[in-house]
């Protein structure tokens, strides 16, 4: 799918257009004026939100869809906007001169981001899968504002069979026909909870077209869900649930939710990172299979795409991200290009600025220069007409420093010094200890690392409460994963710790450690204490 803005009022700030879905700024903050990480201001600044008690369709980005927007920002930048007081200047040799940014005049603050259906078909595509013994995971994806072709991002709603008879659906997705028809197929149209267990718009934004469809299933919420900017408590205009609909606010005490006799658990985690902004996310643990179910608190990072990103819409992202220069040609049909295309794909939305990457967006690449290169494309069908802002180095330089992290000065990424993708997505997939599961980077640094102590007691009480952990299945990427209740409390206890090693993988965060420094000097995110997260009833 793709997004819709809709905003009410507009704050000048430097970042690609792009890359610009909503922005809050907090009541007595500062302004974001200038970040030197541009391409991450509006992205991070559209997880910001209220948090009245309500909850509407949808409020806000979710982290991942944050960093989607920053990644479509280093994709397309260039395609909007205006550029001042730059020199034509070589493409490779760009970064010699201080970085300019563009300044966007953007619609921001008061946003509704509305999925839409994917350009290339009537409904988008759905794979479905089962995940386990009482599992099943219906997987999707989304894609980036104002991109035809782009990088996408898988998300999944998982179906748990309950104890009893039934089923709970957790996070639903779009119920196209091909999905309900294969929900059907399963033996699973007995829904008896609806279940978003997250605030993260692109994960409830269909829960009540699933209310409607099933009446008889009760709805749970996040707590801290809401309406903005707006109040119209369940019944949104148009997209809101039926009139009369209950909505349940998800308990900390899991024995006080109806599933818990059915052979489901759960646990919840708050924080809250910044000025009237919140993470908030409950985790799940269906007993009978062993399977622990979570939104956006791990991810998994398989070398070839997720089956979902090779279905039309999202296969032309994979062959559009495949290249490394605008010059290069590749072979569509090929598995390699589309695993090349994925990894670069992934590398940008989840380390931003890749430290292997030099673009238009960061600065490091001139408008001119791009323009002229997609003239001379021998592709220009893969998208954009030959336009492609990217200059990936493959392997690392015999120059690179691997384990220092890169400044946000001139000369930081030397465009014959860096270290190669390949290098960076080998480090990103390892997940913490070689686990390959790992806390999304966003979600990490930026968010639920206000408050390491939290961080450490929820993964402390999962680890304890389900000892029999056998597999992740989490709402993005690769699903289902392999693990144990061990991996599992090492992955997410590591955020308390700081950014995840060996040095050369903290090196590749460097975009967003940057960001993360700057947003804490500006008062725009919390500094790290304890009693910002609650992860337990009082």
């Amino acid at each position: 799918m793709t997004w819709q803005m809709a905003s009410t009022h507009s704050v000048k700030i430097s970042s690609p257009p792009i890359a610009a879905l909503s922005l809050e700024r907090p009541a007595g903050g500062a302004g974001l004026g200038r970040s030197a990480a541009a391409p991450l201001v509006s992205a991070v600044a559209s997880t910001a939100h209220p948090e009245p008690a309500t909850f509407a369709a949808a409020p806000a980005a979710a982290p991942l869809a944050a960093a989607a927007a920053a990644a479509a920002g280093i994709a397309a930048a260039g395609l909007l906007g205006r550029r001042r007081g730059r020199g034509r200047q070589p493409v490779r040799a760009a970064l010699a001169a201080v970085p300019r940014r563009r300044e966007t005049l953007v619609g921001v603050g008061a946003a509704a981001l509305l999925p839409l259906p994917a350009r290339a078909e009537a409904e988008p595509p759905t794979v479905v899968k089962q995940a386990a013994e009482g599992v099943w995971i219906f997987d999707q994806a989304f894609g980036i504002p104002g991109l035809g072709v782009g990088a996408n991002i898988p998300v999944r709603m998982t179906v748990l069979q309950l104890e009893g008879g039934g089923v709970l659906v957790y996070n639903p997705c779009n119920p196209t026909s091909y999905c309900l028809q294969k929900l059907e197929e399963a033996g699973l149209t007995d829904v008896r909870y609806i279940v978003c267990g997250t605030i993260a718009v692109e994960h409830k934004y269909y829960s009540p077209q699933w209310a409607a469809r099933f009446p008889n299933a009760e709805v749970w919420i996040s707590p801290r869900t809401f309406s903005f900017p707006v109040n119209y408590g369940a019944n949104v205009p148009l997209v809101g649930f039926p009139k009369g609909k209950k909505l349940n606010k998800i308990p900390k005490d899991a024995t006080a939710a109806p599933w818990y006799s059915q052979g489901m658990d759960h646990l919840q985690l708050t924080v809250d990172y910044a000025p009237r902004t919140v993470f908030e996310e409950t985790v799940m643990f269906h007993r009978p299979s062993g399977t622990f179910v979570c939104t956006d608190m791990l991810i998994s990072l398989s070398d070839d795409p997720p089956e979902i990103l090779t279905k039309s819409p999202y296969r032309e992202g994979l062959v559009y991200f495949s290249r490394d220069t605008p010059l290069q040609s590749v072979d569509i049909d090929s598995e390699a290009t589309l695993r090349d295309g994925y990894q670069k794909g992934t590398l940008l939305l989840n380390n931003i600025n890749p430290r292997s990457l030099l673009s238009v967006a960061a600065g490091d690449l001139q408008v001119p220069d791009i323009i002229g290169l997609a003239f001379k494309a021998p592709q220009k069908q893969i998208g954009y007409f030959g336009w492609y802002p990217c200059d990936w180095q493959v392997t690392d330089a015999p120059c690179a420093k691997l384990e220092t992290r890169q400044g946000n000065g001139a000369g930081s990424k030397p465009p014959e010094c860096r270290p190669g993708w390949r290098g960076e997505w080998r480090r990103l997939a390892a997940g913490i200890d070689n686990s390959g599961i790992q806390v999304p980077s966003f979600v990490a640094e930026l968010q639920i690392s206000r408050d390491p102590e939290a961080v450490r007691s929820f993964a402390a009480a999962i680890a304890e409460k389900w000892p029999g952990i056998q597999r992740v299945v989490s709402s993005h990427f690769a699903s289902p994963v392999p693990t144990t209740a061990e991996k599992v409390r090492r992955a997410i206890s590591a955020v308390a710790d700081g950014p995840p090693g060996p040095p050369a993988r903290t090196a590749d965060l460097s975009a967003i450690l940057n960001f993360k420094d700057y947003l804490e000097e500006n008062g725009l995110i919390y500094i790290p204490e304890s009693g910002r997260g609650q992860w337990k009833a009082a």
